[in-house]
């Protein structure tokens, strides 16, 4: 395990990298964060950036979605720059209703309420009113701005071409620029951990889950919370433009695709009749082969720590968090027990069933179908870390 006065690396400075970074140099940890590109190059930046914790109590990420909202309300307090738009989100797309008792759910007077820009309000929706948004992008800069201010260093356009060893332990990377020691390794950069750990000889079954992020300009105020429907997935930002996220299309051609979610929100939404695209992007989102999160150290590669999941963003405050703790203090949490590498080598460790997590942790973008479509049609080569 790591002990306090050590150096950490960071691989990886999206999301989950800075919230890495963040917590360990508050602990008093010097860190450095490495990235081949910039802060949040990867799927952080074209992330929704939902705090999505809605989901059905034996889902195999439950307990760490729950603390996820009491994690992000700590972060806003230790670094008041960080904004979370605490909306609320309204869903209503089948897998959301289908998770909720029909007692919990708003009737369509209480939603017409709620979100007046509806031209044709649901029926039923479930209306989560804990979450919440973040920009991705800011909060990436906002984490590493504050590590780095406690003293941690951020090496960014820096790759890494290889590895120092002492037998099966990692004591390093090597960049172009150099050889750089470090006590512990943390990869923490998405779809990119693949090729790191191939390299190293312990390999993860990483997959990449594509979505598309599309921004509108909007001329005033169309929605009050982030809705989630079987047509349109959207959200204000802190400027005013609309996010939407989309499923992307299994023949791969996403040329029409911008055209047809302005199309729905002008069919769906008052107020969006002179809205138009700013910009679109595909962000390959990591997921492990069985859905769930990979955390913790890998048992043939000494000091190498992996930390990989869907959904990042809203799990990052509370991974931080916990990840630190147990590199700092060398005790590992019951939390992340299900979690550890080790599932994939020996059979010990993860209890946890891709037929499990295909029915309860939904990874899709305006009420596309759940995970397991993204880990039949999907199965995309890694390409660049986050």
């Amino acid at each position: 395990m790591c002990a306090t006065e050590k150096h950490m690396i960071v691989v990886g400075a999206g999301i989950m990298g800075a919230s890495i970074a963040y917590h360990l140099a508050s602990r008093g940890i010097k860190v450095t964060v490495i990235d081949k590109n910039h802060p949040a190059s990867g799927a952080t930046g074209s992330s929704f950036g939902w705090i999505h914790t809605t989901v059905s109590d034996d889902a195999p990420d439950a307990l760490l979605r729950r603390a996820s909202v009491a994690d992000w309300h700590r972060l806003e307090k230790e670094i008041p720059e960080l904004w979370v738009n605490w909306t609320g989100a309204l869903s209503y797309d089948d897998f959301s209703l289908e998770s909720q008792a029909d007692d919990s759910l708003l009737r369509q007077p209480g939603i017409s309420r709620l979100e007046p820009a509806l031209n044709n309000p649901p029926q039923r929706a479930y209306y989560a009113q804990q979450e919440g948004a973040v920009d991705p992008i800011d909060a990436t800069r906002v984490l590493l701005d504050k590590a780095c201010s406690l003293g941690a260093t951020l090496k960014t356009q820096t790759a890494v071409i290889g590895f120092t060893r002492e037998g099966n332990k990692i004591t390093g990377i090597e960049t172009p620029e150099g050889v750089l020691k470090a006590d512990c390794l943390i990869l923490a950069c998405g779809t990119g951990i693949s090729p790191l750990l191939d390299a190293i000889g312990t390999p993860l079954p990483i997959m990449a889950s594509p979505a598309i992020l599309l921004r509108y300009g909007a001329t005033g105020h169309v929605v009050n919370t982030l809705i989630s429907g079987h047509d349109i997935e959207v959200r204000h930002t802190r400027s005013g433009d609309i996010l939407a996220a989309e499923d992307y299309p299994a023949t791969g051609g996403i040329d029409d695709i911008a055209s047809d979610t302005l199309a729905a929100m002008k069919i769906a939404l008052k107020g969006t009749e002179s809205a138009q695209l700013l910009s679109q992007s595909v962000g390959l989102r990591p997921v492990p082969e069985d859905g769930c999160p990979v955390i913790g150290f890998m048992g043939d590669a000494t000091g190498v720590y992996v930390a990989v999941m869907h959904p990042a963003v809203t799990c990052a405050a509370t991974l931080g968090r916990m990840i630190s703790e147990e590199l700092v203090t060398g005790k590992t949490l019951d939390m992340l027990e299900s979690y550890r590498p080790a599932r994939f080598f020996s059979g010990q460790g993860g209890t946890l069933a891709v037929h499990n997590v295909a029915k309860h942790s939904p990874i899709r973008a305006g009420g596309a179908p759940p995970l397991k479509r993204y880990l039949t049609r999907w199965q995309i080569p890694p390409v660049d870390p986050e």
